[in-house]
């Protein structure tokens, strides 16, 4: 029995701490999918750019990249300070 194209690519997904095979994604998602495209794959495709698109294409609000910034500054000093107390 033949194995679907979608299982024959996640078969082959490269897992977490594995060095990579050399070859460069194209930066698309026909670079992580490959190159073979069913049609599942098609519909999925294109129902995620019709619904997500327009959302994806705005700006991030301010309020929201402000607690980005005062996030990362607040586990800049909590590092700090357990980098002062271990060393």
């Amino acid at each position: 029995m033949a194995m679907p194209t979608r299982l024959k690519r996640l078969k082959g997904a490269r897992t977490e701490g594995q060095e990579p095979s050399g070859k460069r994604p194209k930066g698309t998602a026909d670079g992580w999918l490959g190159t073979e495209a069913d049609g599942f794959d098609l519909w999925l495709r294109q129902s995620l750019h019709t619904a997500f698109d327009a959302v994806a294409a705005e700006p991030i609000p301010e309020d929201i990249l402000r607690m980005i910034e005062d996030d990362r500054a607040e586990r800049e000093r909590v590092r700090s300070r357990q980098a002062k107390r271990d060393g």
